[in-house]
């Protein structure tokens, strides 16, 4: 991990003016929303990488037994999963998995429930493929989101939703759910037959000694079940990786795969298999550190927030931060428009995760502190505290 001089330099990718314009009504901000990182890679990828290109051949390319066993090596020690490499199929993105799953395992107008407020392209996904979004909304009480089971199990029992998306931990509101809960998510899904698809992307961005349990733990207890994973986020690699589908039944794989291969999707990618392969080997010391900064920047806006009238939900994973400015605003496009033109900092607005989440934003705070301080102190001013 890089001290934050070298941080300090945003992304293109965050800076393009005229995504700004379109979306806050002007480019003059401090783009905090996009959920990638301003830490540059572990310099032993960056090494990796560089030994890589010199070497100018770039054929068709496998992944190796040395990457089987690399990823193998990292889900045991960090998940306690056993990763069979016969379950994983490997694609561009997880949204496509998820695209896929639902055209494979769903027919038009069937039932697809999400959990609002959430990742905004898992209702776009469900829209796109014509089926039926159904909302289980997450319940806010006394700071905490909780799963609403009551109406989950309501919701399941209708033969017409056919899956449940999980997303786990909880983009954007920070939850990791706890064993017991996904407990009761499996044996839900099992006794309706529901297919339960987990995203599990944010799986290693654990924070304040909460606890990860990825639903490969439960794949013994429900047939009907995939995982879907990467590294992207855990390295900051979302422009130069790829992703799993890990589907432990061997019928669901089978029909699944068949999907794949009609688009003729998941080939290997030279770069991506050198950078997640020298990550699962040699990350953990940057990772470390990267959770370090994460909490240490939770609790300055923490702190920061003390004696006003806005409030967070303080993630328990995630380098995301859900703030909640309902005691402030009234209208969520007033608000959203508001904090970009009169703070400089552009964040997501809530809504854009589902009603649900109106009148809250979600701050990406992987970057320095000092930033993520200054972001907080210019909201407060703007707002007159």
């Amino acid at each position: 991990m890089k001290t934050d001089k070298h941080i300090e330099q945003l992304p293109l990718s965050k800076s393009n003016p005229k995504t700004l314009l379109e979306l806050f009504g002007t480019a003059n901000v401090v783009p905090m929303w996009i959920a990638d990182m301003d830490y540059e890679i572990a310099e032993v990828i960056q090494e990796a990488l560089i030994q890589r290109i010199s070497n100018s051949s770039f054929g068709y390319e496998y992944k190796p037994e040395s990457f089987i066993l690399a990823q193998k090596t990292w889900y045991k020690s960090e998940y306690d999963v056993h990763l069979d490499s016969e379950h994983i199929i490997y694609s561009p993105s997880i949204t496509t998995t998820i695209a896929i799953a639902i055209e494979s395992f769903t027919k038009e107008n069937d039932g697809v429930i999400i959990q609002p407020p959430v990742f905004m392209e898992f209702r776009d996904v469900v829209r796109k493929a014509k089926r039926k979004i159904i909302k289980n909304p997450l319940k806010l009480v006394d700071g905490h989101y909780e799963i609403d089971f009551e109406d989950l199990e309501n919701k399941v029992k209708l033969d017409t939703n056919k899956v449940l998306i999980l997303c786990n931990p909880h983009n954007p509101v920070g939850r990791v759910w706890k064993k017991e809960e996904l407990e009761r998510i499996v044996n839900i899904c099992s006794e309706n037959n529901v297919l339960l698809i987990s995203d599990e992307i944010h799986k290693d961005i654990i924070l304040f000694n909460n606890t990860f349990t990825s639903l490969l733990h439960y794949s013994n207890q429900l047939e009907n079940l995939i995982i879907c994973t990467s590294e992207a986020k855990t390295f900051n690699l979302a422009s130069i990786s790829d992703s799993m589908a890990i589907v432990p039944n061997n019928d669901l794989r089978s029909r699944l795969s068949k999907s794949f291969q009609k688009y003729n999707l998941g080939a290997t990618n030279s770069l991506t298999r050198v950078a997640l392969e020298t990550a699962y080997l040699h990350g953990k010391p940057w990772l470390k550190d990267l959770l370090k900064n994460i909490q240490q920047n939770v609790n300055t806006v923490e702190l920061e927030l003390q004696n006003t009238n806005i409030s967070m939900v303080k993630p328990e994973g995630t380098y995301q931060i859900w703030i909640d400015f309902r005691t402030i605003f009234k209208d969520p496009n007033e608000m959203s428009k508001f904090i970009a033109q009169n703070s400089g900092i552009a964040l997501n607005a809530g809504h854009w995760f589902g009603r649900e989440g109106a009148l809250f934003m979600r701050m990406n705070i992987a970057t320095s502190n000092k930033k993520v301080a200054n972001a907080i102190k210019r909201i407060k001013t703007a707002i007159k505290f």
